[in-house]
């Protein structure tokens, strides 16, 4: 092969390689999932991710997204359910969707590799009309409705466990919703979601967790 062809050549396979790993990615964890939902992709015009099935109990699989404002559509029927937009900077996200009143989700996205959310840490989101309190050891927190709050937990007991306390605010006083205990564990970061039961009408709430790999803990640590 002539030199300058073989360099054409190199230029392309190094730009291709450099481009496949400049491509976002994105993980899935939703509130709840219809049992009729099947399987969903990342529509951007003309360019589709790979299908998957949304999860409620764990964050799924990581995506690679084909543009940074693109929709989550149903496969069938074909129709959005979400709109998705990513910040500019940052190649890993995760995305937690809660259901929209108008239908479909509200998509949340929280970059995946940061200093701001390290294993240990708690992401609290409040899908429900009212104020929620808590505490995590000796970290308090108020979270707004329809908003979402990271939450570094201190304070924990020397049995390796946090006291942990929920309850909901209102003008004619505060109500518990639940008191626990959550073992310490730096090796995972938890996303709780409150929200409205819609078999009985009650707040509820659920949490799921998930496992940072070392490289990941690494990584937020020279963040």
């Amino acid at each position: 092969m002539h030199r300058s062809a073989l360099f054409l050549l190199l230029l392309t396979v190094t730009g291709l390689a450099a481009d496949e790993k400049g491509r976002p990615r994105i993980r899935f964890l939703a509130e709840r999932v219809p049992a009729n939902a099947g399987q969903v992709a990342l529509v951007a015009g003309d360019k589709r991710s790979a299908d998957f099935a949304l999860t409620t109990n764990h964050l799924s699989e990581p995506i690679e997204v084909p543009a940074r404002t693109c929709q989550l559509r149903c496969k069938q029927p074909d129709v959005a359910i979400a709109n998705l937009q990513l910040p500019e900077s940052g190649d890993s996200f995760i995305s937690l969707l809660v259901p929209a009143s108008g239908g479909g989700y509200q998509a949340i996205v929280i970059p995946a590799d940061t200093q701001a959310f390290k294993a240990g840490d708690v992401y609290f989101y409040n899908h429900s009309d009212q104020t929620i309190l808590g505490y995590v050891g000796s970290s308090k927190f108020t979270i707004a409705a329809e908003k979402g709050q990271i939450i570094k937990p201190e304070g924990a007991r020397a049995e390796k466990f946090y006291d942990v306390g929920f309850g909901v605010h209102a003008e004619t006083g505060n109500r518990v919703l639940s008191t626990t205990r959550w073992p310490v564990d730096e090796r995972s970061r938890s996303y709780v979601f409150f929200f409205k039961n819609p078999s009985n009408g009650r707040l509820d709430y659920r949490a799921v967790d998930e496992f940072v790999p070392p490289e990941t803990q690494k990584t937020q640590a020279n963040l």
